[in-house]
């Protein structure tokens, strides 16, 4: 009995592997449905032909601008590099619908873009010799129109927000510490600092009336990078058919970096949920919002600033002490999330142990710290972490359960 139970266990722990590993290895295309034109001139053929080379040009664009957030500075370089030679970065497209209307030709597309290339290509482009940056501060504006102390805004106030500062702010000081980052969060700040804030916000990176620069904010806070982000009141609509509600709420992001001298204006994000229970639906649209400002947030930072080293590290980890197999998998699926992660191999597995391979990208003693300091609300357990015997890229994790600790 004691054999077919490890077995069926391996057995399980394999299949979790290899599907989380698959299912990881997958992420590298994006889809758009685009439209372009042309002028009927030269015959159908030909105008067909362009207006589809106008609609993949006008998907790249969308993603690049939008999506990535790229910087117009760039312009000249991303048309050279990119636009110019769009169908290197498009995996697939199929026309959706075509017609004509007078002299033009008109084309719908799906296209299936190259994401991992784009990107690549596009570090490649803003590339240029920052400084590293380290410390971040967080802050987190009142909506448009109210100038409550965040203190005050958290508390109810009398206005439904879907973001909580601390809420975010424990989310991405576990995940950044990954990553060489340290952050802290201000909770009040002046009414001058305040104006500045909403107008930067107001100001798109386009406009070309005057916009602060991101030397006015130098010294006024701690940090080498400020991340700022104003979210929008929850707005609600009464779905009287269904007895549901819809709650929809939108966030604007922007990085100022002191060290650097650089504003980077991020994409606005968008949360939207149908649900007949408002607690419930408020609950769902702060998980959703709160989840999407960490990606954007981590995903621009590791593009313009972290580094990688030149090969991947090996480090073993022994795991010691998982009740659950599904707890184990939760470890799991949580190291291969990190960008710095290259892969995550199940190495060995006898009765209370597990030893995983994580290969990385940067230094062993990040992802050591961003154990010691692991926690989730949802979770029942931590991790101790020692290095094992005087092997440096060998460690053993100890995981402690609530029960645990209470003992």
């Amino acid at each position: 009995m004691k054999i077919v139970r490890v077995s069926l266990l391996v057995a399980g722990f394999l299949l979790l592997t290899l599907g989380r590993n698959f299912a990881f290895a997958q992420a590298v295309s994006v889809v758009k449905t685009t439209a372009g034109q042309a002028v009927l001139v030269s015959g159908s053929e030909k105008a067909r032909s362009e207006a589809v080379f106008d609609a993949l040009g006008e998907a790249l664009s969308r993603y690049l601008y939008d999506d990535m957030a790229a910087s117009h500075e760039y312009e000249q370089q991303i048309n050279e590099n990119i636009l110019k030679k769009r169908k290197l970065y498009v995996k697939s497209y199929e026309i959706q619908s075509e017609r004509t209307l007078g002299d033009l030709y008109q084309v719908e597309l799906r296209v299936e873009l190259q994401s991992d290339l784009l990107e690549q290509e596009l570090r490649k482009i803003e590339r240029r010799k920052r400084r590293q940056v380290e410390h971040l501060t967080l802050v987190v504006l009142p909506p448009a129109g109210l100038t409550e102390n965040h203190s005050q805004i958290e508390n109810g106030g009398g206005h439904a927000l879907a973001l909580e500062p601390t809420a975010l702010r424990q989310g991405l000081q576990q995940e950044l510490a990954v990553y060489g980052f340290s952050l802290e969060m201000v909770d009040t700040i002046s009414p001058d600092l305040m104006t500045m804030f909403v107008q930067l916000l107001e100001t798109s990176e386009t406009e070309s009336r005057q916009k602060p620069d991101a030397a006015w904010f130098q010294g006024l806070l701690p940090g080498d990078l400020i991340v700022a982000l104003r979210s929008t009141e929850v707005s609600e609509e009464r779905i009287v058919s269904l007895r549901k509600s819809f709650w929809r709420c939108q966030v604007e992001l922007v990085f100022i970096d002191t060290k650097n001298s650089i504003i980077t204006h991020l994409p606005t994000l968008t949360a939207k949920v149908i649900n007949s229970d408002y607690v419930v639906g408020l609950e769902q649209l702060t998980e959703n919002l709160t989840e999407q400002v960490q990606k954007t947030c981590l995903d621009r930072l590791l593009r313009d600033y972290i580094m990688p080293q030149e090969g991947d590290e090996l480090v073993v980890l022994q795991c010691d002490g998982f009740r659950r197999p599904a707890d184990f998998a939760v470890l799991k699926e949580r190291l291969q999330s990190l960008r710095t992660v290259k892969e995550v191999s199940l190495m060995a597995l006898a009765a209370g142990s597990l030893e995983l391979g994580v290969r990385i990208l940067t230094p062993a003693p990040l992802l050591i710290k961003w154990l010691n300091d692991f926690h989730s609300d949802d979770l029942p357990f931590t991790f101790k972490v020692y290095p094992l015997d005087e092997t440096p890229e060998h460690y053993l994790v100890r995981v402690i359960y609530e029960s645990t600790l209470d003992n």
